[in-house]
């Protein structure tokens, strides 16, 4: 978990993106989780996940659990966040598990 977050936070120092730089290949409502108000995420990242592409979005702020959604934007679990940092402790193998994370939305 600890060298995920590392990583991600690397990766955002160096990058940055704009609300109209979503990617194409973003499903629909995957956008509407960016662009929803106030709640909006301050990151948004893909990865592979029991052999589906899923959506990590990061929280604006403190005590939020991290989510994980579908393609179709079903909820699927929180591998970290919320009041004890360590999730909804249904995905306890995410950080281990997902490959291929790629940053594809970040909060100006």
């Amino acid at each position: 978990m600890k060298s995920l977050v590392s990583i991600s936070l690397l990766v955002v120092s160096l990058s940055g993106c704009d609300p109209n730089d979503i990617p194409r290949d973003v499903p629909s409502c995957v956008k509407e989780l960016i662009r929803s108000k106030p709640a909006q995420p301050l990151e948004v990242w893909r990865y592979q996940f029991q052999h589906q592409t899923v959506y990590l979005t990061v929280p604006d702020c403190c005590d939020q659990y991290i989510s994980v959604y579908s393609a179709q934007c079903t909820f699927i679990c929180a591998p970290g966040g919320g009041f004890s940092g360590n999730g909804d402790g249904k995905c306890p193998t995410f950080n281990d598990d997902a490959t291929d994370g790629v940053m594809i939305w970040k909060a100006d």
